[in-house]
């Protein structure tokens, strides 16, 4: 993918963030309030910006390294940690391997990792595979709630 820059009145090329840059840039590691999701790959719509950013503020209150004191949920969309991890890993592997995004081996050594601790990608890449377009809606019950 190209993005072109309009530069002293020549437009020239370069290529777009990769889902590899995003993945390891500066702002991945910001993981308080709501910033646009860095992760851009094959799950992604930004159709479902308002509905993302209304399910993290009703679940985490748009902090990425929220814990619940009741469950295993973690993480800014509140992912139960014992039975998602894995599941989300697996998922955004079988992506990887489709794509070439170079992001294997990153997204197994996440399996060792709470989701709490995850970065800001990787946390909203898992959202989106998990949401899959609006087909996962039911995995967050604040769907139902105006969101």
């Amino acid at each position: 993918m190209i993005a072109a820059i309009l530069l002293c009145g020549a437009l020239m090329t370069s290529p777009a963030v990769t889902e590899g840059e995003a993945a390891q840039s500066k702002a991945a590691k910001d993981v308080r309030g709501h910033e646009p999701s860095l992760y851009k790959g094959k799950h992604y719509d930004s159709k479902w910006a308002a509905v993302r950013q209304c399910i993290m503020h009703r679940e985490s209150r748009s902090n990425y390294t929220s814990r619940s004191s009741i469950s295993s949920a973690a993480g800014a969309y509140q992912f139960l940690d014992n039975k998602w991890r894995v599941s989300l890993t697996h998922m955004m592997i079988k992506e990887s391997r489709a794509t070439g995004d170079g992001l294997i081996g990153d997204i197994k050594a996440l399996r060792g990792q709470p989701i709490e601790d995850w970065n800001r990608y990787y946390q909203d890449r898992a959202f989106y595979t998990a949401w899959r377009n609006g087909k996962g809606a039911k995995h967050w019950n604040q769907t139902r709630h105006n969101c």
